[in-house]
């Protein structure tokens, strides 16, 4: 297995055909997350009271939790004595409510998580896979916290090597399970937790649709939706759909790029799978690290790749169809879309690898997208469509390029050497605000040089949101979790800049209208 970045050495072990643990490190040495500390206080502040709380926090040291971010670390040693303290006060002290405070903390951790969740019920072996493999690695900020030693459809063995409290550990994998509709039966032997369980009958069945939300990466349409509204928006003011407005050729390049664009998502996570990079990611958040079908067990490799083929295709055809009613140039406009998409990260190119990815989607959900919405509408090609794409362009890059933050470690070992690889901390923070100033520049330039009209200026209100990511990058870029909130505000940065920029363009239609 490779380093992953923790102090640690795992092996093959012959006997068991799982790995072997590294050696425990000292509990002054272990840690928690604060989320951890947030969970227990939302579930026992109210049943212990104010005072209660405050005399348990000062009896136990505990850290300032609630003014820390939640993936910041936290001393174990705490954390344990709050759980006995919660035991002892709330009930015999003989540690018998300890798993229920730990399935409690679960049942909050699921709560924030439905859409993964929703996705396995009755499914525990896939759950307690998840848990080894991600979820208690990062609460103990520790890739030798657990180790999977057998996983089978009706039985699973691991190793938690940590001083987390015994009944804590039993509590999580029991937890665990119950979320997923499935009491679990957890015996310990030696320094291995076996586990066997009973699948409930009130186990729903998974989601399909939530399965289909976390492959696709739906909401990350707003992409393709916002290029394709600005480019029909830009014909409008031109004037060129004031006598027919062909809707139904609207509505298929939109669903034609839509197609693509899934495509592009879902074979992104075949070959990060293929390469290893998403199986090295230890940190993936809703920005980051692929939507983990596959390294969750939820689709096979080749259910993924195959359904990345069945976008493509739908997509083709409604090219093919644009190219056939609309003219020639349409093909043109597919064909760039289908290569950047699938060349993205596909052999032999690999964009991405090759520090090109950020240009190969600014150039397809900026330019391409934009004066090829524009074109089916007009047949024509306009300078001002593609002046008006470029801030869609740089705000779409600077998406991408922000998600790559949180991955970095991970991309680096995994030989994905995206740009923010390549470049040092300070460079790659200057890399985003220059793609975000020069978004809101170019804005200010069209409209003062005539080639945009007045209006457009609306665009320049979402420039806050860019600003706001950009004070978050500079504090959070190398903790992934706290990250968060600057990749959700590029993503707005970028629908809400596309949207107010449709807006004005359709205002100046009205107004050229009205003259």
């Amino acid at each position: 297995m490779k380093d992953l970045g923790f102090q640690m050495i795992i092996i093959n072990d012959p006997i068991t055909g799982g790995t072997k643990m590294p050696l425990e490190k000292p509990i002054e040495q272990q840690t928690v997350k604060a989320l951890s500390w947030h969970l227990l206080y939302g579930n026992y502040r109210p049943k212990l009271g104010a005072e209660g709380w405050k005399e348990m926090t000062e009896t136990v040291n505990a850290p300032d939790f609630r003014s820390m971010d939640p993936d910041e670390d936290c001393p174990m040693k705490p954390f344990n004595d709050a759980v006995i303290y919660i035991d002892r006060v709330l009930d015999k002290g003989d540690g018998g409510m300890i798993r229920e405070i730990t399935r409690a903390s679960v049942d909050r951790w699921a709560s924030m998580f439905k859409n993964l969740v929703k996705q396995l019920p009755g499914r525990p072996q896939k759950m307690l896979e998840i848990f080894c493999t991600e979820v208690h690695p990062y609460f103990l900020n520790d890739g030798g916290a657990s180790a999977i030693v057998k996983s089978a459809p009706d039985h699973f063995v691991m190793r938690l090597d940590n001083d987390l409290l015994e009944d804590f550990k039993v509590g999580l994998i029991e937890g665990f399970c119950q979320i997923v509709g499935a009491k679990a039966d957890v015996r310990k032997l030696g320094d291995e937790y076996h586990v066997t369980w009973e699948i409930l009958e009130q186990a729903y069945q998974p989601s399909k649709w939530a399965l289909f939300f976390n492959a696709t990466r739906l909401p990350f349409l707003t992409a393709t939706l916002t290029p394709v509204l600005l480019g029909t928006a830009i014909a409008w003011k031109d004037g060129y759909l004031r006598d027919a407005f062909h809707f139904w050729l609207f509505f298929l390049t939109l669903i034609g790029a839509a197609c693509f664009h899934l495509g592009t998502n879902v074979i992104n996570d075949y070959f990060d799978h293929a390469t290893g990079a998403d199986e090295a990611n230890l940190t993936p958040t809703p920005f980051s690290g692929g939507s983990r079908v596959i390294q969750r067990g939820l689709m096979s490799p080749e259910s993924v790749r195959n359904l990345a083929v069945v976008f493509f295709a739908l997509g083709a055809v409604i090219g093919l169809y644009l190219t056939v009613v609309v003219g020639p140039a349409m093909l043109a406009f597919g064909l760039v879309g289908f290569l950047i998409g699938y060349l993205y990260s596909a052999p032999p190119l690999r964009l991405v690898n090759r520090g090109l990815g950020e240009l190969a989607v600014a150039i397809g959900f900026g330019p391409t997208m934009v004066l090829g919405a524009y074109w089916v509408q007009t047949g024509r090609w306009s300078w001002e469509a593609l002046l008006a794409s470029l801030p869609l362009a740089l705000l779409i890059s600077a998406v991408l390029y922000i998600n790559e933050f949180p991955d970095k470690p991970w991309d680096a070992r995994a030989g994905k050497k995206t740009v923010i690889t390549r470049l040092s901390t300070t460079a790659a923070i200057r890399g985003y605000a220059m793609q975000i100033g020069a978004a809101y520049l170019i804005i200010i330039a069209g409209v003062l040089f005539g080639v945009m009209p007045f209006a457009t200026l609306l665009g320049l209100l979402a420039l806050s949101m860019g600003w706001k990511a950009y004070r978050l990058l500079r504090q959070h870029h190398s903790h992934p979790y706290r990250l968060i909130p600057a990749n959700a505000n590029t993503v707005f940065a970028h629908f809400y800049t596309g949207l107010l920029l449709f807006a004005g363009y359709v205002a100046a239609g009205i107004l050229n209208t009205l003259l």
